[in-house]
Parts: structure tokens; C-alpha cells; sequence
């Protein structure tokens, strides 16, 4: 989301309207810099770095990915009167594929180079990389990317579920709620299916909802009360005790639920983020975490083979915790600020132009009877997030 962003004049808490306004969430690319250092330092840490559960990161990311895609197409539905999933789906495949299939590829050639076990081990986990169905891949030096297949999959269907039973604030809290209950029948269950781990949903389900209660003003100020210090502080201190604790709070309540009680937290954070005048906002908002936080995906894709490239580079038992964890995020930083310089900026930007363009077409032409031009179905009678 880009543009400017707005502020109120007094408090920590900004208005509807602000909010309303803000194109730039700054401080939540600050949180994807966070999250994908955590996720660093629980793969190459160490044992020293492995005690702060890191790999929680990935479901910070979900959290995330559920609020911004719902806050654009609610958005989308305001200004348009109409959502176009049309539109939806060029931005996201623009957005994640081109750069995934080029990582693919490069992995996939490095390790036909160096013929020994990754060779075999890509060669069985391609068809599933290629059908982003990640989560039944066996382990390969893209195994991280199954967080890619949750999402994208949370992609082609809760977009659907909120055109079809409509993006009024009553409909959207309903579906999220139906999908919560649906995850959570799942888990009593026991539903052990690696294609649908109700733990890897619900918290772009929380972030979803989250984005319905901050596009209504009706519910906008059920929210306002977490854009305060005090509030943010107990926030973050909460998700420090759940990173450190997570094994005695997973074996107390059961991991799907810990996982739950951690993405609520991460949920409960962002209203603050949104408000800069928090301490927290302005520390993730600054430059340094914005621009990690910008190259975050990429990041994320080359983690292994930066890792690899320090070790094969430096070799010896002196490279091994803090010195392998802070050698391959500087090498994947790097890597990743010309990948997102020459390649994914370029197309990312080029899929919106692409979406803007067919969402115009759509509007230009008569839409059908409950249907928008570009075929999708117009989100319920009412147009007001109301």
C-alpha cells in the first residue's frame, strides 16, 4: 500500500478518517523485518537463538498478509462499489510468483551443479513447488517456501467467500467467523492433513477480521482502545513472554492453540502500528527496518543459499550461531536489495498498472445484473461497510 499517510492532531490514536487516508503503513513493513530476522535466527542461530521459537515469525507474516489484502479490496469495494478478483489475482501473482519461479530455478540449476543430495531432493519436491501445493514437499533446500502455499491458497478462497457472501461488515465478520469455527471443529478433530493445518490459517483469519473492524466506523473505535503506550507496551511484552515461554505455553494448551493465542497478540498489535505516535510505531517505522522490510520476501526466499554461500566461503567451526546468523542475513540482504532493485519492484509495479487497467476496463463497460464487468459478483445490496 503506498501513498501518504495522514495523522491526527492529538493522542496516540488516529481517527477513522486517518486511517481512511493512510496508503503507507510504514511500521508494518518494520514488523516484516522483525519477523524475518526471527525467522533467520531460528534456522541459523544456533541452540543460543533457537529458544526464542523465531519460526513464530511466519505466522507474524500471515497475520499480516490477512489485514492488508482485506483492508485493498475493502477498499477497493468503497471507491469502485465493486471488488474484481480479476484484478485481485493479477496483483498477487505479480506480486509472488515471477520472483519464486526465478529462486526456483536458480536453486533447482545450483543444485544439478553440485549433484549431491539436494539434486535428488529437488527433483522429487519440483511438482510440488510447481503446483504451490509447498506443504507436502519433503525437505529440500525450498522447503521454507510451504509458508508460500498457505498463503496462496488463503488467496483463492477468501477473496471468493467475501464477494459471494458479501463485504458489509455484518457478512465479513460472519465469514471469518464461520472459518474460524470451521479451523477450530478441525482442530478438535485433530485434522492432521499437511494441506490444511488450521494453525497456519487462523491468523490471516484474525488479520481479516481485523481489517473488517477497521474499515467500518461503526467498529472502527472497538479498536482505538489499542493504539495507546500503555496498550502497546503490554502487547509487546506479551509476545516476548510467548517467543521465550512458547514450548511451556504450547505444552500447557497445545500448539495449534499457543500458535492461535500468539497471531491474536499480533492482531491486537497492529491498530498501534498504525498509529505512529506509539513508541513501537516509530521504532518499526524507521528507515533501516522500512527497507529490510521491503526486501523481507526476498529475503525470506534466498535465506538458504546465503547461508550456504558464508559457509562454503568461510568454512571452519567458528561459523556456526550469532556468526552465521548475522553473515547470511547481511549476504541475504544484499542479494536481496538487487533482486528487489531489478526484478520485483519492476514487475510488482507493472501487475498494478495491469490491475488498474483491467479494473477501468471493468467500470467502463455495463455490468450485468449482480455482477460487476469483470465478472465478479458485487459484494451483497448494501455498499456500506455497514
Amino acid at each position: 500500500m503506498q501513498g501518504t499517510k495522514k495523522m491526527g492532531e492529538r493522542g496516540t490514536a488516529i481517527s477513522f478518517e486517518d486511517f481512511q487516508g493512510t496508503r503507507n503503513f510504514a511500521a508494518l513493513d518494520g514488523l516484516r523485518a522483525v519477523s524475518v530476522f526471527l525467522v533467520f535466527s531460528d534456522h541459523f542461530g544456533g541452540i543460543g537463538w533457537t529458544r526464542f521459537s523465531g519460526w513464530l515469525g511466519v505466522h507474524a507474516f500471515f497475520v499480516l498478509s490477512g489485514f492488508l489484502i482485506t483492508t485493498l479490496l475493502l477498499r477497493e469495494r468503497d471507491s469502485t462499489g465493486s471488488v474484481s478478483l480479476k484484478a485481485f489475482y493479477i496483483r498477487r501473482a505479480t506480486r509472488l510468483l515471477p520472483l519464486y519461479l526465478l529462486v526456483f530455478l536458480a536453486v533447482l540449476g545450483l543444485s544439478h551443479v553440485a549433484q549431491d543430495g539436494t539434486w535428488e531432493q529437488m527433483k522429487a519436491a519440483t511438482p510440488y513447488y510447481l503446483t504451490l501445493l509447498n506443504e507436502l514437499a519433503d525437505m529440500a533446500p525450498l522447503h521454507m517456501t510451504w509458508t508460500l502455499g498457505v498463503e496462496w491458497k488463503y488467496y483463492l478462497v477468501w477473496p471468493t467467500l467475501l464477494v459471494v457472501f458479501g463485504t458489509t461488515l455484518r457478512s465479513g465478520l460472519a465469514t471469518v467467523g464461520f472459518c474460524l469455527a470451521a479451523l477450530a471443529m478441525l482442530g478438535i478433530g485433530e485434522f492432521q492433513w499437511r494441506l490444511l493445518l488450521p494453525q497456519n490459517y487462523v491468523g490471516m483469519l484474525f488479520g481479516s477480521g481485523l481489517a473488517i473492524l477497521m474499515n467500518s466506523r461503526r467498529t472502527f473505535g472497538l479498536v482505538r482502545c489499542l493504539m495507546s503506550h500503555g496498550a502497546t507496551i503490554a502487547l509487546v511484552l506479551a509476545l516476548l513472554v510467548v517467543h521465550r515461554r512458547f514450548p511451556v505455553i504450547a505444552g500447557r494448551i497445545g500448539d495449534a492453540s499457543a500458535i492461535a493465542v500468539y497471531s491474536l497478540l499480533i492482531a491486537m498489535l497492529i491498530p498501534a502500528l498504525i498509529a505512529a505516535r506509539t513508541w513501537v510505531a516509530r521504532a518499526l517505522a524507521s528507515k533501516p527496518l522500512v527497507f529490510v522490510g521491503h526486501r523481507s520476501y526476498a529475503m525470506y526466499l534466498v535465506q538458504y543459499t546465503a547461508a550456504h554461500a558464508v559457509i562454503a566461503v568461510l568454512p571452519g567451526p567458528t561459523i556456526v550461531g550469532g556468526t552465521l546468523l548475522f553473515l547470511s542475513f547481511a549476504l541475504a540482504l544484499v542479494l536481496s536489495d538487487q533482486l528487489y532493485r531489478w526484478f520485483e519492484k519492476p514487475i510488482t509495479d507493472w501487475g498494478h498498472r495491469w490491475a488498474k487497467a483491467v479494473k477501468q476496463a471493468a467500470l467502463s463497460k455495463t455490468p450485468l445484473p449482480g455482477c460487476d464487468a469483470a465478472g465478479a459478483l458485487r459484494p451483497g445490496r448494501n455498499r456500506s461497510p455497514l
